[in-house]
């Protein structure tokens, strides 16, 4: 199976992302190094946890998901896709690459973050679907690692979900 990142249900399939479960680990890998080496606000940290989430472990070609399902949040919607357009230009920089037991393939890292860039370029606040942070929050349980302060693995230094370290897990 495969999972495909969008902007949302209506993006056409040669504007989302589509990858293969394989290529999904590698992409969520390097997003969580350099957003974990980044985020210092909570709805910095929320987001690049919500990536975390995308774990295969989940179950292989069901982690795909849309830009605007993403936690993010009115108040701080400007600053934070100012964050995750950073995030990007980190993994273009390699951000953390050296805590991985592999090496990824950079033309395809490369090939991914220049698409995942233009999904986020394109999402503006107005886009913010408006129950998609509480439902998220309303779904974590008291404990959550969303809940209990953003831990981090002590191996990789990323933040931790409700399936552990995304990268212990790959």
């Amino acid at each position: 199976m495969a999972n495909s990142i969008g902007f949302d249900e209506k993006t056409p399939p040669d504007e989302s992302l589509p990858m293969s479960n394989g290529a999904t680990d590698v992409f969520i890998n390097v997003l969580l190094l350099s957003g974990s080496a980044m985020a210092q606000t909570e709805s910095e940290k929320r987001l690049i946890a919500y990536l975390a989430e995308k774990d295969q472990k989940i179950g292989m070609g069901t982690v795909g998901f849309d830009i605007v399902d993403m936690p993010w949040d009115h108040a701080t919607f400007e600053a934070d896709k100012s964050f995750m357009l950073n995030v990007i230009n980190g993994v273009r920089n390699k951000i953390g690459w050296e805590k991985l037991w592999y090496t990824p393939d950079e033309s395809r890292v490369l090939l991914y973050m220049d698409g995942f860039e233009r999904l986020i370029n394109k999402m503006t606040e107005e886009d913010i679907r408006r129950d998609a942070l509480s439902q998220w929050l309303d779904a974590a349980d008291e404990n959550d690692p969303i809940r209990c302060g953003f831990p981090k693995c002590a191996e990789h230094d990323v933040f931790l979900t409700w399936l552990g370290c995304q990268i212990c897990n790959s």
